[in-house]
């Protein structure tokens, strides 16, 4: 009797969060890939309209057409994860291109401040 009592307890704190955030803040003020791309000089509404040349369709929230995923897609992909990837540092070559930088973490999406001009 005491393993399932154990388990369930075990399940509650997993899915709750509270043992994820004793072992990493969970930052609630993450913001998307694309608001993390800044340069001197630049607005919100010109940074969109470069992350649109660089192939992303919604956005700061940086997503693909279909049909360029499936273009960037290896047969060995199991999945759209890595081909998504692949589009995603193509768009961030694309960007430096362009004149930018990324602040903060473009994996876990944090460390944006007030230069990310996201609200």
């Amino acid at each position: 009797m005491k393993f399932p009592s154990l388990f369930t307890l075990t399940l509650v704190v997993v899915l709750s969060g509270c043992f994820f955030e004793s072992v990493r803040p969970v930052d609630r003020n993450l913001k998307p890939y694309g608001a993390h791309w800044i340069k001197d000089g630049m607005t919100r509404e010109e940074r969109r309209i470069d992350l649109a040349v660089c192939g992303s369709i919604n956005h700061e929230d940086v997503r693909f057409l279909e049909d360029r995923i499936q273009a960037a897609r290896l047969p060995t992909d199991p999945n759209e994860i890595n081909a998504n990837l692949r589009l995603r540092d193509h768009l961030g070559d694309c960007m430096r291109a362009k004149g930018y930088q990324s602040i903060g973490s473009l994996k876990f999406l944090d460390g944006c401040d007030a230069r990310c001009m996201h609200p």
